[in-house]
């Protein structure tokens, strides 16, 4: 397969895998009536796509 379309596919996952965190955060946090779980579910979405997107970068270091 082609690197950039590994790449434009992993990054197009990896933002529906955000979006999803995202949604699963905002539908489990928002019945709690202290909104700073919510904001730390938001803050752990970020750093899991962080950590994914970088992880998916250095794979992609590796394929010709």
């Amino acid at each position: 397969m082609n690197k950039k379309t590994l790449e434009i596919l992993s990054s197009t996952g990896s933002v529906l895998v955000l979006i999803a965190l995202i949604i699963i955060t905002h539908s489990v946090f928002s019945a709690d009536p202290n909104s700073s779980m919510e904001s730390y579910g938001f803050i752990v979405s970020l750093v899991i796509f962080i950590l994914l997107i970088s992880g998916i970068g250095i794979k992609l270091m590796d394929v010709e």
